[in-house]
């Protein structure tokens, strides 16, 4: 029996070695191009160096289960331990097989290391595998068996050799004590291991050194990530709390003010017929009228110089399950969980289309082409005051069909055929569209851009968007008609090729158009003032002459109280804070600016965490 004690060492060194000599090796290799500096060897040796504190901490997790298994084996007579630590250590090869392919895969995609978020993506299947084909899972799948193959091959070498040692018959009851305490011991020492000197586990950010986030990434190991992730409870008063309630309260006002006049007029009526698109990833990457490439969304542009455009617009966050709440409920993104995931909490949102419906008596719909099972949408549209939901599963068998559901050009269509029946009946509606060509994997019924996938994808769906507001403009829903148009989130895998020269690169990832058409607009007018994703909301409620006090994080930038224009961009654990004196990148994990450091900028978006994190709490 003390013979396995060998068997427990040699299995976390050969765990820790895997981590080492395999896992990081090839997520660096995997996503060398999200790297922007020349790995030098000091490079190297800080990312080991810093890494390997959390790669001590995962296999001591991982150690525990062959533990328990060698302790329950002798403790029942003539049973041998070997085949019961096989089947452990093939489940454990296979799960940290599938944890460090996943974090590796994803990594290009959504620039942060796998944590509890993946399982919310994995509850719809279907969503999951969308933006993939068939060929790349079967390669993902393939990459998996091969890791877990490398790894357990490392784990067959202790086990081979000391795996039937604890076979010695029955153990006398001086020998049961003395194997107690050896167990009691070894379960000890990896806890200490874990938790260090804390009451809690240490932070992922014990693995980050420096401002490079993608060295830190590298270094930081992924299933002790994952596994931290999944231990933070979702208390979330006592997250991200550094000031004094009191003096948090009087700042946050004073950066979201809720009353004012709205100065500018820009709409005909103060009751318009309003549809509001919601574009997959719509970036102002895109947009030459916004300072983008050329020749993509080449009808975004045009309109830009016949409707209201805003061309400071910022998105409040990274994701579509936060990009949804931060259009119709003006509620900032969190970084680190989705208020959408919490259907509890979603009533007691304040929501656009629901306002409207309860106080100016619209009838309200949301339409998606695709599953609104995917990330709770059905939840939210519900709970934000939508009458009717459209889905995938209510429209034609025979729609042209993409890896998430049916394309823009037959939405777009059917959207029309709707607004024409609304508007013979004399409704007064608004409607949520959400459209879903412009994303991962890209493939359209559309060939103008061959070069580039990603840009065709946007061109696409701007061709449909073009064709579908000349039909409205020659209809009669035209003069009674606002169509806002905006981004649920700036698209996450643009190429180098279209990045800005200045900022960093999380930071050149917030700005989306934000257009308002249709013959309720007064006319063209370009509006430049920096604002949020958030403000959208109340921005157009005060232009409608209706309240949004109970919008606390949304601001009407076109009101005299809206003497403080700043933007802020939440993406996992960071936040981006924009204002007139620059741009501030600041990672909580590591408790640093990563781009910009400006006191003023980092205490500010301090207090919005700590007011957003409190609001959460009470909803």
């Amino acid at each position: 029996m003390i013979t396995l004690l060998p068997y427990l060492l040699f299995h976390y060194v050969v765990c820790t070695l895997f981590f080492i000599l395999v896992q990081r090796p090839l997520f660096y290799a995997y996503n060398r191009a999200s790297n922007k500096s020349v790995l030098l060897p000091s490079d190297v040796r800080d990312i080991y160096r810093y890494g390997v504190k959390t790669d001590l901490k995962a296999v001591s997790y991982i150690t525990g289960f062959p533990l328990i298994v060698v302790y329950v084996c002798c403790n029942i007579p003539l049973c041998d331990p070997f085949w019961p630590l096989v089947i452990c250590d093939v489940l454990l090869s296979l799960t940290i097989g599938l944890a460090v392919v996943a974090d590796t895969a994803l990594y290009k995609f959504w620039q942060y290391k796998i944590d509890a978020s993946v399982f919310v993506y994995l509850r719809s299947l279907k969503g999951a595998f969308a933006s993939v084909s068939i060929g790349y899972i079967v390669v993902a799948l393939s990459a998996v068996l091969l890791m877990s193959a490398i790894l357990f091959g490392m784990m067959l070498i202790p086990l081979c050799r000391f795996g039937h040692a604890g076979y010695e018959g029955t153990l006398s009851m001086a020998m049961r004590i003395v194997f107690f305490l050896v167990f009691l011991l070894l379960a000890a020492g990896l806890f200490l291991i874990i938790r260090g000197k804390n009451h809690r586990p240490d932070s992922p950010g014990h693995a980050y050194y420096g401002v490079n986030q993608f060295y830190n990434h590298c270094a930081l190991n992924p299933l002790y990530n994952l596994i931290y992730s999944l231990s933070v409870k979702d208390s979330f008063d006592k997250q991200f709390h550094e000031f004094d309630n009191d003096y948090c309260s009087c700042e946050i006002k004073k950066l979201f003010p809720t009353k004012g006049q709205t100065q500018v007029r820009l709409l005909r009526t103060d009751r318009p017929n309003i549809l509001f698109v919601v574009w997959e990833s719509l970036s102002a990457h895109f947009a030459e009228s916004l300072g983008g490439v050329d020749d993509v969304v080449v009808n975004v542009d045009r309109l830009s110089n016949e409707g209201i455009t805003f061309t400071q617009c910022h998105a409040g966050s990274f994701r579509t399950d936060r990009g949804l709440v931060c259009l119709l409920s003006g509620y900032l993104g969190q970084p680190t969980t989705s208020i959408i995931r919490y259907t509890r909490k979603l009533r007691n949102l304040p929501a656009l289309p629901r306002l409207l419906k309860e106080t100016a008596g619209y009838n309200t719909m949301a339409l998606h082409g695709g599953d609104m099972d995917i990330l709770h949408k059905t939840e939210y549209y519900w709970a934000s005051g939508h009458d009717e939901l459209i889905s995938q599963k209510d429209l034609s068998s025979d729609a042209p069909k993409c890896s998430w559901g049916i394309h823009d050009g037959y939405m777009f269509d059917w959207l029309y055929d709707d607004i024409m029946k609304k508007t013979e009946r004399g409704e007064r509606w608004y409607t949520t569209f959400q459209t879903l060509s412009s994303h991962e994997p890209f493939r359209v019924p559309y060939d103008r851009i061959k070069d580039d996938k990603i840009a065709n994808a946007f061109a696409y769906t701007d061709d449909c968007f073009g064709r579908f507001v000349e039909r409205l403009r020659h209809s009669k829903a035209w003069d009674n008609l606002l169509i806002v148009c905006t981004g649920d989130h700036c698209v996450n895998c643009v190429p180098d090729e279209y990045r800005k020269p200045t900022g960093s690169p999380l930071s050149e990832r917030t700005h989306i158009p934000l257009l308002l058409l249709g013959g309720a607009v007064t006319g063209h007018k370009v509006i430049g003032t920096l604002m949020n994703q958030t403000d959208i909301a109340a921005t157009l409620l005060g232009q409608m002459g209706l309240p949004h006090d109970d919008f606390p994080f949304s601001r009407d930038v076109l009101a005299t109280s809206y003497t403080y224009p700043f933007a802020f961009h939440a993406y996992n654990n960071g936040f981006i804070y924009r204002d007139e004196t620059g741009v501030t990148d600041y990672d909580n994990v590591s408790k640093q600016a990563l781009f910009g450091r400006d006191d003023v900028r980092e205490h500010k978006g301090k207090i919005i965490l700590q007011a957003l994190y409190s609001d959460l709490e009470k909803r």
